[in-house]
């Protein structure tokens, strides 16, 4: 096989719909490693969040988190690299979100926190948020505002609510702070009897999956055309366009599918198993 490192998105990817992770996916991971393939998963997922995942797995080599912001040992929880928002940056950023009166939720490197994020005016929180956090086990601070202590290790800055509030919210930051950040939005995991939401995300301009994993293929000598990524969503836009072989999910966004080399199944049809048998085959 060409393609020397695989990179693979987690939700709508390696899980299927009901948030699990299907055998054949779990044996074709193994069928990768077992023929030399560097497996990454690369996720938007901070580490306490992930580690699901790597359990399934039984994955021990580097993850890219948040977005790409974080590149982690997982066995260690040492971070190996990171892409931080400034901290004047991140403050300004969090303001902006609290004009709108919305629950601000800050990601920070847990290895240099002793949480993992910190949420502003947490009475806005949305169901569909409070119950993710409960999922996880995360590791959650309250605070009335963040101070200075707080913003020095930033990854992300974000929100969640409904999707109809995104566009607007979008445009304002945009006006605000223009080349300076990245961000994207898109549905959030929910659970039975909720309403979907939305959830935005905003980084330091630069960041995102793609960067986090070119950072990990340049660390271990692999070109960017020796990458093949698999994605769905569209925070997984960048890495499909710019890796060697790009792979959309059956189940993908649009924006993913047009830019994609490859189109595999849907989650639930084991459409990861059948990308990498595939590249295994040397047919992508």
């Amino acid at each position: 096989m060409k393609y020397q490192l695989l990179a693979i998105d987690i939700d709508g990817t390696l899980l299927n719909s009901q948030g699990c992770v299907p055998e054949a996916n779990r044996a074709a991971v193994q069928r990768a490693r077992d023929a030399g393939v560097m497996v990454a998963l690369c996720t938007g997922r901070g580490l306490v969040e992930t580690r699901p995942a790597i359990e399934a797995l039984d994955h021990h080599g580097p993850v890219v988190l948040a977005g790409g912001s974080l590149v982690t040992d997982p066995s260690s929880g040492c971070t190996l690299h990171r892409a931080i928002i400034e901290p004047e940056l991140a403050g300004a950023l969090a303001e902006h979100l609290l004009s709108f009166d919305e629950a601000v939720l800050v990601l920070v490197d847990p290895e240099q926190s002793d949480e993992d994020y910190l949420i502003v005016n947490a009475a806005k929180l949305t169901d569909n948020t409070k119950w993710w956090f409960g999922r996880i086990n995360a590791k959650v601070r309250h605070v009335d505002e963040l101070s200075d202590r707080d913003l020095h290790h930033v990854l992300r800055v974000g929100m969640v609510g409904p999707g109809s509030r995104m566009d607007p919210i979008e445009q304002s930051l945009k006006a605000a702070f223009g080349q300076r950040i990245f961000m994207q939005h898109f549905t959030a995991l929910a659970y039975e009897g909720h309403e979907a939401v939305h959830v935005m995300e905003i980084f330091a301009s630069g960041v995102n999956k793609w960067s986090g994993l070119k950072w990990l293929a340049a660390e271990h000598g692999i070109a960017p055309e020796h990458v093949a990524a698999v994605g769905d969503e569209i925070n997984d836009v960048a890495m499909i366009a710019e890796a060697g072989c790009g792979i959309a999910m059956g189940n993908a966004v649009e924006a993913v599918r047009q830019v994609a080399d490859q189109i595999t199944g849907p989650c639930d049809e084991d459409g990861l198993a059948a990308a990498i048998d595939n590249l295994l085959a040397g047919r992508w």
